[in-house]
């Protein structure tokens, strides 16, 4: 069967990870002797034509998407597939079908869809589809299909223990060509080790995918599969895209205690924690992740004021987000601070602006108190959209929000666009284009600037001698430009802005 993944990007960047999601569906499948297919953009230059191909003679296609672009690549694929292959089941699954199970199958080239862990269910359906046993399909949990013009639901199971599961086949694809330079690693692989988060931020999804709950890999069991990638690939660094590594913190510390005991010389990075959970842990828990090789937290801090923390349920404190910036910068690790705006506080366009206003202002001026604690943190902002199935979905509901209909209007909901002159993605009516257009400069430059390691990480992507020293040069007079705005938080005549977006849009980094 054919697995596919498509790319998240508006303008279709590349980005060289390991397709996990994919990885994680077909580990029954290769264990079993299955021949899976997984197409993804970091796998083949020409993914789309590689899926095409493969679907000939396969007994099932399998399309994960993300709301968003994502969704854009699995229909195009889709439409094909049913033009050349009519008789051939497609399967949709990943958050956005999860979420919305009905209006994705309601789409005419999606004949079935998984809701939340897929890998004992695909397994499950796929050996219905290869041994033609389609009368039993309804036996297995979590399934929504199609039979005479009708849907057909399925009783959707608790979250299941990944201890349960076959370890994810990272042999069958080309692993190196998902390895990449980080700024904790020059040779990075990318890993899961849990699923799901016990926490109730209101903009985010997981309350609804995984009701809350959250599992994650034993200490045992992780340490045996890093030694494995460690050896195999010759690894020295693995980026970790959980929900929340930080729930379970007698594992975490057994994980840096294996690590060390065992020798095994990796730095994690990417590890996604929330400051109200990390604040408390010990000096001496903190001394043993760094010991471990702990060399990047990924946090949502979200926002510089309570207000807005409190709106969105974060259950965090301002003031918990400085001492763990101290915490992080004491223990040289470097922290990913990811930051929203444009939420949806009024259907009042005006007092939505203030709002707004105020909210962008206390992330400048918190940032700029951030990067006096430490200079190596890196920041990202986001302009919020709303998410199907949220808290905070129904409040922009009320403030105006009309949802999208179809899987194809959901696909342009959300992008992340790398040059908005280009494309300006997703605004809605609450948030005005000049504050769309701030938050886009402060995401894809004035951050971006802000983190000094990104000059020789990002550059050491660059093959080209030349092109690689025009990168750092731009960069260095980049970075005072950027300082300068920050500082003076002066916006207006973005020239610097608009050169540099192209540069590194020229330059593919």
């Amino acid at each position: 069967m054919v697995l596919f993944q498509g790319i998240a990007s508006a303008l279709e960047k590349r980005v060289n990870i390991v397709p996990l999601a994919l990885l994680h569906v077909s580990s029954f499948l290769a264990r079993d002797g299955f021949e899976v297919k997984i197409i993804s953009d970091a796998l083949y230059d020409d993914y789309l034509g590689e899926a095409i191909r493969q679907c000939k003679d396969s007994v099932c296609l399998g399309i994960t998407a993300l709301t968003g672009n994502q969704i854009s690549n699995g229909l195009k694929l889709s439409s094909e597939i049913r033009k050349l292959y009519p008789d051939l089941p497609i399967v949709w699954g990943g958050w956005h079908p999860s979420i919305m199970p009905e209006s994705t199958l309601e789409n005419q080239n999606v004949d079935m869809v998984i809701v939340g862990q897929g890998e004992k269910k695909f397994y499950d359906l796929v050996k219905c589809l290869q041994y033609d046993k389609l009368g039993e399909i309804d036996r297995i949990p979590g399934l929504y299909y199609k039979r005479d013009g009708r849907q057909f639901i399925t009783e959707v199971p608790s979250v299941e223990d990944m201890n349960n599961f076959p370890r994810a086949p990272y042999d069958i694809i080309d692993v190196n060509r998902c390895i990449s330079p980080t700024e904790y690693g020059n040779r990075t692989l990318q890993y899961i080790s849990s699923y799901g988060c016990p926490f109730r931020c209101s903009f985010c999804i997981e309350p609804i995918v995984s009701k809350r709950r959250w599992v994650g890999l034993s200490a045992g069991r992780l340490l045996d599969e890093w030694a494995y990638l460690y050896k195999k690939y010759n690894i020295d660094s693995l980026a970790i895209y959980d929900s929340n590594f930080f729930v379970d913190k007698k594992r975490v510390i057994d994980i840096c205690e294996g690590l060390i005991r065992n020798k095994i010389k990796i730095r994690l990075g990417n590890l996604n924690g929330r400051i109200p959970q990390l604040v408390k842990y010990e000096k001496e828990v903190w001394k043993l992740m760094e010991r471990a090789g702990l060399s990047m937290i990924l946090t949502g801090s979200e926002s510089g004021e309570q207000e807005t923390l409190d709106l969105i349920k974060k259950d965090a404190a301002v003031e918990d987000i400085y001492k763990f910036t101290q915490l992080c910068s004491d223990h040289k690790i470097k922290v990913l601070f990811s930051y929203m705006s444009g939420i949806p506080w009024s259907s009042n366009p005006k007092e939505n602006k203030v709002k707004v206003d105020k909210e962008i202002s206390s992330i400048l001026t918190q940032v700029d108190k951030l990067l006096k604690i430490s200079n190596r943190n890196r920041f990202m902002i986001y302009a919020y959209a709303p998410l199907p199935g949220s808290e905070l979905y129904y409040k922009a509901i009320e403030c105006g929000f009309r949802p999208p209909k179809t899987l194809e209007e959901w696909s342009d909901l959300i992008s992340s666009p790398e040059d908005i002159f280009q494309n300006p993605g997703y605004k809605e009516r609450w948030i005005t284009d000049k504050q769309f257009f701030l938050i886009t400069m402060l995401e894809q430059y004035i951050f971006g600037m802000m983190d000094i390691d990104a000059k020789g990480w990002l550059g050491s992507k660059i093959k080209n001698r030349l092109f690689r020293y025009i990168f750092r040069a731009s960069f260095t007079l980049g970075y005072w430009l950027a300082r300068l705005r920050l500082k003076f938080k002066i916006f207006i005549c973005p020239v610097d802005f608009v050169i540099f977006t192209r540069i590194r849009k020229l330059l593919g980094v």
